[in-house]
């Protein structure tokens, strides 16, 4: 009886109603959509900042800093590469890293040099796959540079230049190399400031005979934390240091980190009008209906039976914004899962998003699940202050009210 009662006083005022209903599927609408919107970004953001150079997983010696000139190579660089097969990460390159300069004729530039494995490389970082002339490390003393820090030296492939660096005997060492490839990521302050060369030709340059300063392994970054935890019991930590990408980037976690707050802030505010919206519907509802009231008291309604209507009155139009919020935002976040969309003039130097500049949705059930659980929630909690306030309604009063 009371759902027959709830559904008829719903449409009762269908205009009323409705834009109730569309007010808070609207809500839902916007936090299904930004949500989707937010993880998709946040996945973008971390594959493309992975993929640049720190990769997911890294494992250094032990007393290894990244700003040290220094070189510090790993002892026992087959142990880290066995423990890493022995937890399943089998995409993992070798590398030898140092500061240097590049000379180009009467133009210099500071570069990291970074002597990788040609064939493992490609499967860790995209600067393979982002090559725009040349070839990538495929012959003897031959680097790899940007396009955009080629340009500014005035070299193209077949050029030559001067790299002088440290070697790991803490002299100095200096030798020419030709320009065998450009590569071209999208973002130029890491193309000016990288130049690849193969890893033996690194290990020649710096008298540095089989030495090897940083192992990156590539893996779903969710289960970084997990692998390197299984590293850490395999690897003896007086001789290696294994990190994360969340521990190599801490400035993307916080940033991520500061993004789930705003989402949160948004959702709050966002939430807090539609339960304003709920709660001056119903407030209108009961002051419309006092003598309605009055008489459902005067047949023996109890209190108790009226705050329950109410209720329910208020939980029906939450239910009834959500399936409607929640088809739209779903069918939006299907729409811009596959078509995405084009930030290239927004965030086109923007580290995070070297990898692609399209942001696509990415909707979680849970996510989905959730949202709808909030507005029903909200619902709820609107309609409770003019559910009271019916309740608390005299029968003689209420008849009596004009």
């Amino acid at each position: 009886m009371y759902l027959r009662l709830a559904l008829r006083n719903v449409a009762r005022n269908p205009r009323r109603s409705g834009l109730t209903i569309l007010a808070i599927a609207f809500g839902l609408f916007c936090l299904i959509v930004f949500q989707a919107l937010k993880v998709g970004m946040h996945r973008e953001m971390i594959e493309g900042t992975l993929a640049l150079d720190s990769a997911s997983l890294q494992i250094h010696a032990a007393d290894y800093e990244s700003n040290l000139a220094v070189l510090k190579p790993m002892r026992d660089v087959e142990t880290a590469m066995a423990a890493l097969q022995r937890v399943g990460a089998e995409r993992f390159g070798l590398r030898l890293k140092a500061p240097a300069l590049l000379l180009a004729g009467p133009r210099s530039s500071s570069v990291v040099l970074a002597g990788v494995d040609p064939a493992r490389e490609p499967g860790v970082t995209l600067v393979a796959k982002r090559m725009v002339a040349g070839a990538y490390l495929g012959v003897p003393d031959t680097v790899v540079m940007g396009q955009a820090l080629a340009q500014d030296l005035g070299l193209d492939v077949g050029g030559t230049v001067r790299l002088m660096a440290q070697n790991g005997s803490g002299m100095p060492a200096v030798r020419n190399f030709r320009v065998g490839g450009l590569f071209r990521t999208g973002l130029d302050s890491f193309d000016r400031g990288h130049v690849y060369f193969s890893l033996p030709d690194a290990q020649g340059f710096l008298s540095s005979a089989g030495a090897v300063t940083e192992i990156a392994a590539n893996m779903p970054p969710d289960q970084a934390g997990a692998i390197a935890g299984e590293l850490r019991q395999i690897l003896r930590p007086e001789n290696f240091q294994v990190r994360t990408w969340e521990e190599v980037l801490p400035d993307l976690k916080q940033l991520i980190e500061l993004n789930d707050a705003t989402m949160g802030l948004l959702i709050a505010i966002v939430f807090a009008i539609v339960g304003m919206g709920i709660a001056n519907t119903m407030s209108m509802v009961v002051f419309e209906r006092f003598r309605e009231f009055g008489v459902l008291a005067a047949i023996g309604t109890t209190p108790s039976g009226i705050v329950g209507l109410v209720m329910l009155e208020s939980i029906l139009l939450g239910v009834l914004a959500t399936l409607v919020g929640s088809v739209a935002g779903l069918a939006a976040c299907v729409y811009l899962q596959h078509h995405g969309i084009d930030m290239s003039h927004f965030i086109s130097n923007n580290q995070y998003f070297a990898a692609s500049h399209v942001l696509r949705a990415e909707l979680r059930m849970s996510d989905l699940l959730l949202a709808g659980s909030v507005t029903l929630a909200t619902a709820l909690l609107a309609g409770i202050y003019p559910a009271w306030r019916a309740g608390r309604l005299e029968p003689v009063k209420a008849l009596a009210h004009t």
